[in-house]
């Protein structure tokens, strides 16, 4: 009689796991921020420009708590791996990390610098919008 070991259930793939943890990060800042600006088909944008033109200008909203050290604000499709991941979404569920309501003195601030909340744009994330949620 052979003893073989078999695991029930099989840890998933590194690839698989980035992908679902990803769409979860994606899932839970879009319905954020559909349920902060009352629009149910608010999407996020990644890209600094599109960001702050089709989020923060246009709710008067923005992200608060984003890890700038540890997770540059970019295109998740960019968050190069799953422990990043992982720190996102662990701030979005514990609430570190989430969209608020912001005065017209913030906005103007914002706009003047907006590195503090999204830190320098680059070339990564900026071609385009791929990755709206």
């Amino acid at each position: 009689m052979s003893l073989h070991k078999f695991r029930i259930n099989p840890p998933k793939p590194y690839a698989e796991r980035m992908t679902e943890t990803r769409a979860d990060v994606r899932r839970i800042v879009r319905d954020q921020l559909s349920q902060i600006t009352g629009q149910p088909n608010a999407t996020m944008k990644w890209a600094h420009n599109a960001y702050m033109k089709d989020v923060v200008s246009r709710y008067r909203v923005r992200l608060e708590g984003w890890p700038l050290a540890e997770v540059p604000f970019r295109n998740l499709s960019d968050v190069p791996n799953l422990q990043k991941l992982e720190l996102l979404l662990r701030g979005l569920r514990g609430g570190t990390i989430r969209f608020v309501h912001i005065t017209e003195a913030q906005y103007q601030a914002m706009v003047a610098d907006p590195s503090p909340w999204i830190g320098h744009q680059d070339a990564i994330g900026e071609e385009g919008d791929a990755d709206d949620t």
